[in-house]
């Protein structure tokens, strides 16, 4: 089935009784103002509201970019917030490659002068940091490599934590701690991620102005959706603290981390019971301890369907070896560049078979590359440059020797007017997906930055599919 947007205000929404019939759930028999989708069993439940973000799924608590509307009758969610919320929670395994989780790193916010929230009974500095002190050695414990931003009371500017996250190669994760302030008698547990582009966040309104870029924290959105919902439930569930649900909010952190990344905000140091309660070792233990099950939990997710696709890739022809790249600026033309991908294709012997041997015909093996470029420093979009010049580094690829086989790309971004520049913004080469198809059959792909292959679905659409 596909769905039917309807157009309301300039933006698209989908109907509630056509995400019902997508996601196979029941509608009720008369829509009013609040009402519930549910599953034939009634174990699952989706509670919304006309005019709300809040919804509630099987009683967590999450939060839409855009309100409930109800033009005509039947209420609409906006299609930003079917993809985004909905969808990679009741199909989480959609467009999701399995990988095993690596290392957790840990960002204890504030430090030094920077001293954050502060109350009679802890400061926000020195709340983040116990915990993070009494969370990383849990993690390590259950086979997890830790890297912290910051181990000791000192200060630290946004851009140095992102470079610390940025560091780590491997599959990984972004814990930011925080503490909370507000009205006194708010209290309780509340994990939030980075708006995806184009919305607002949850305390902001729709208007014209939001910020459409697509940032490289956008990339891994439906991750972190998924990351910060198992955090969420786990410490609810363990300490039986008040679930305040996740929200979408602009954390300078979160913008720029190419990993799946979350913040959490500990508890309400403006309200004096929770702030004594979250001032105690014991307290903080219990939030660790939680917080690493919410991990673990997210890592049992993400190794789902490891071993099947691990089988499957023992099985395939062809893959991609280690691709380097290469950059250099043109003296002769001031603001251009030149990159290279030097991108190997192995051979691979199946089960089985005695080689690879002449069954590999060049003719049925088809790249894609997408190259990406890094905008006025912070915005990431498909480049602008002209399409890249591919060539064969190997004399008549066979693959019967069982070593690489090698093939070039390079493309030239040329100097930009002023206003090429004002157009489409200072550009600069910022990475690559390449993809290794054979037959109509996905064989491989490969990114860097890592993950970066999680973008395509936001930019164009991709043929085949894993």
């Amino acid at each position: 089935m596909e769905w039917r947007p309807v157009y309301y205000k300039g933006r698209a929404y989908v109907p509630a009784n056509q995400v019902a019939d997508y996601y196979d759930l029941r509608v009720p028999e008369i829509w009013q103002k609040s009402f519930s989708l549910n599953s034939a069993d009634r174990k699952f439940t989706i509670d919304l509201s006309v005019g709300q973000k809040r919804v509630k799924l099987s009683g967590w608590t999450f939060y839409f970019s855009f309100p409930v509307v109800q033009p005509k009758g039947v209420p609409m969610i906006s299609v930003f917030d079917v993809r985004n919320v909905l969808d990679p929670i009741l199909r989480p395994n959609d467009r999701r490659d399995p990988a095993i989780l690596r290392t957790v790193v840990i960002d204890a916010a504030g430090g030094g002068k920077e001293v954050g929230i502060k109350s009679s009974a802890i400061n926000e500095k020195d709340l983040t940091l116990a915990v993070a002190r009494l969370l990383g050695p849990l993690l390590q414990a259950n086979g997890y490599r830790v890297v912290y931003t910051r181990e000791s009371d000192r200060a630290l500017l946004p851009g140095l934590r992102v470079i610390t996250a940025n560091d780590v190669a491997e599959e990984a994760i972004y814990l930011n701690l925080r503490a909370a302030s507000g009205a006194p008698a708010l209290r309780g547990f509340e994990c939030a991620t980075l708006p995806p582009a184009g919305t607002p966040a949850t305390n902001e309104s729709d208007s014209p102005d939001i910020d459409k870029r697509f940032f490289a924290g956008n990339i891994n959105d439906r991750e972190s959706l998924a990351l910060a919902t198992t955090v969420q439930n786990s410490v609810v569930r363990q300490i039986h603290c008040l679930d305040l649900g996740i929200r979408r909010v602009r954390v300078d952190e979160l913008r720029d981390i190419r990993m799946p990344a979350i913040s959490c905000k500990l508890g309400y140091l403006s309200h004096p019971e929770e702030a004594k309660l979250l001032a105690t070792r014991d307290y903080q233990a219990q939030l660790a301890s939680a917080m690493v099950q919410g991990v673990d939990r997210y890592a049992q997710f993400l190794r789902s369907g490891y071993e099947t696709r691990t089988e499957e890739d023992r099985q395939r022809p062809l893959s991609f070896g280690p691709i380097s790249v290469k950059q250099e600026p043109i003296p002769a033309s001031p603001g251009s560049e030149k990159v290279w991908l030097r991108v190997p294709i192995v051979g691979t012997t199946p089960p089985g078979a005695v080689s690879v041997g002449p069954g590999i015909d060049r003719s049925r093996m088809e790249l894609q590359v997408f190259l990406f470029d890094l905008v006025k420093g912070a915005e990431i979009d498909l480049s602008t440059a002209n399409p890249p010049e591919v060539n064969w580094l190997s004399v008549l690829p066979d693959w019967t020797q069982g070593v690489p086989e090698w093939l070039q790309l390079s493309y030239v971004r040329p100097s930009t007017t002023a206003a090429e520049t004002k157009t489409y913004g200072q550009r600069a080469y910022y990475g690559y997906v390449a993809r290794l198809i054979y037959d109509g059959r996905l064989l491989d792909e490969s990114a860097f930055p890592p993950n970066l292959n999680r973008a395509l679905y936001y930019f164009t659409p991709v043929f085949p599919r894993r």
